[in-house]
């Protein structure tokens, strides 16, 4: 058997390869091109090895090794992707103190050839698809939560009296749509009631009316902000509010996007996750995230304490002599599908009895508010990672069994 240690970068990649007994026979580069990708496969039978005969190791590094894995797939090579956290165990375990590309091709060479490794799962096309997604979504959310304070901190001084007028939620499309016109109380205070009846007729579903919009002028006048840097800070409300409406529209069109990926195309056909659906308070947002983590099936975890480890709802513990710290999340993991938990137990409190039960079982046992949703979100994971292995509906009458 010979072995193929592949160390993977942005724009090129460094191959070394081992015989059975560990003896390096070759080693050498190739850029990141279509050429040299059919350069590989001509030194590869240039060294004629069977292709039954060759194991080829890369790690999942990045985005980088997605399309090397995916040509030598294509052309019947044996490719393990391995995760750079065992990669860089071992390397230690080896004494590597430096490090090279070709010290790194040749660890992971080394690890295929003790047969001790575990290859990373990789994703099918619409599991792929829904991570892409849901990992951008939740970072433009992320954005957006952001500028929203930003526009919520800019409003108590330029406007500190907005939260008792019409426009208190400043992120509704009327309300935009006024304050991107007037920003500040200065320029709301010389508006004229018609030129702000005319903006908000224009919007659809608008439940403005003459009587609050002279309230709003009024209280305007009224106002405390003194003025100082009102173009600057009109500016930049305006350019922030931008922004808002901007990733809305973005967040909208990923999340049609995941609807899609989760629908049938036809009626009869069935699609990932489907009987996920049945569990109340759990909507395809939070569907989209466990999939794209937990695979089609639940493939890529084969128990359940395996799934919570890796997500992080677990504590850390931290315990040394007299020293004794308390208990909190570890928080390894994808933030991601945390939050999609979390959420998603926040959701089941009002949706889903069994899960509003388990929450105030925690509650009277002395849990915090915050520690007996954790418990919740973690509960919704393994039933999730059961449904998916068994393809059964939700059953209430197992929520209870391991509690």
């Amino acid at each position: 058997m010979f072995y193929l240690g592949i160390d993977v970068s942005k724009k090129s990649c460094r191959y070394l390869l081992l015989n059975e007994e560990g003896q390096k026979l070759k080693s050498f580069s190739l850029d990141n091109t279509h050429e040299a990708f059919q350069n590989l496969l001509e030194r590869l039978k240039g060294l004629s090895i069977p292709k039954e005969n060759l194991l080829i190791g890369l790690e999942a590094s990045g985005g980088f090794w997605e399309n090397l894995y995916s040509h030598l797939k294509e052309n019947g090579f044996s490719v393990v992707l391995l995760n750079p956290y065992h990669t860089n165990k071992f390397r230690e375990a080896l004494a590597k103190k430096a490090k090279t590309d070709d010290i790194d091709a040749l660890v992971i060479a080394q690890l295929l050839r003790t047969g001790e490794y575990v290859q990373s799962q990789v994703a099918e096309e619409t599991i792929q698809s829904l991570r892409e997604i849901t990992n951008l979504r939740y970072e433009l959310i992320k954005e957006r939560k952001n500028y929203q304070r930003q526009v919520f901190s800019l409003l108590s001084v330029i406007f500190p009296e907005y939260e008792k007028t019409p426009i208190k939620n400043p992120f509704s499309v009327a309300s935009t749509a006024i304050l991107q016109r007037f920003p500040t109380a200065k320029d709301l205070a010389q508006a004229k009631p018609k030129q702000i009846e005319k903006i908000v007729r224009s919007i659809q579903g608008n439940n403005f009316n003459i009587k609050e919009i002279e309230t709003l002028i009024q209280i305007a006048k009224t106002s405390i902000y003194s003025g100082r840097a009102k173009e600057a800070r009109a500016t930049s409300l305006q350019i922030l509010l931008g922004h808002i409406r901007n990733l809305s529209d973005s967040i909208e069109k990923l999340e049609e996007e995941i609807q899609q990926l989760l629908s049938p195309q036809e009626p009869q056909d069935s699609f990932p996750g489907e009987n996920l659906f049945t569990i109340p308070g759990v909507g395809d947002k939070t569907i989209a995230a466990v999939l794209s983590y937990l695979g089609a099936n639940g493939s890529n975890f084969s128990t359940s304490t395996q799934a919570i480890g890796y997500v992080g709802y677990f504590p850390k513990i931290y315990q040394s002599g007299q020293t004794q710290r308390d208990n909190t999340i570890c928080k390894r993991g994808p933030k991601l599908l945390r939050w999609a938990l979390y959420m998603a137990a926040v959701a089941s409190l009002k949706h889903n009895r069994e899960m509003r039960t388990l929450y105030h079982k925690k509650i009277s046992q002395g849990k915090t508010e915050k520690q007996a949703l954790i418990y919740v979100g973690k509960k919704l994971l393994q039933i999730m990672l059961a449904m998916l292995k068994s393809g059964e509906p939700y059953n209430p009458a197992k929520v209870f069994v391991s509690c």
